[in-house]
């Protein structure tokens, strides 16, 4: 566990699973979407209930966190997200634009190695040929969509 400036950090790790879990708990609340589910993974049969964003919260965090800080896991799940029929938030021309530009930033090495560490065999294949060719498509369509925003149906 660690306690950084706006967060705990929690690194669960067990000899019998093969991933850890990262927990990152905001130290500070914010107003937010938020609904009760319950969390659980194939690798136990434990499960808890917690509160956690809302798909559109998690949605408008990850663009927010893309814009901010270009890190490819958060490209990662603004495709997963949208792929599960997420829209985009509202954005202007300019953001969508930004999100754009950042997504050709990646490299073949963030694909093959920082993506790739996280995936299974089959994704990681995937993302390492296709790259985001979905999610670039996506933003493409919501730039040309007059006066609409981004905010269509993906």
């Amino acid at each position: 566990a660690w306690i950084k400036h706006h967060t705990l950090l929690l690194e669960l790790r067990h000899s019998a699973h093969p991933r850890r879990l990262k927990i990152e708990i905001r130290r500070k609340m914010k107003p937010c979407d938020y609904q009760e589910k319950i969390a659980f993974s194939r690798f136990s049969a434990r499960q808890v209930v917690l509160k956690a964003h809302t798909l559109e919260q998690a949605m408008k965090n990850k663009v927010a966190a893309l814009l901010d800080r270009t890190e490819i896991r958060d490209a990662f799940d603004i495709e997963f997200l949208l792929r599960r029929g997420v829209p985009l938030p509202e954005l202007d021309a300019a953001a969508l634009r930004r999100l754009r530009a950042g997504l050709d930033l990646f490299k073949d090495r963030d694909f093959a190695v920082t993506l790739g560490s996280i995936l299974e065999n089959d994704m990681r294949d995937y993302y390492v040929s296709q790259k985001f060719a979905f999610l670039t498509e996506k933003i493409s369509m919501a730039l040309a969509a007059p006066k609409m925003g981004s905010n269509l149906d993906l």
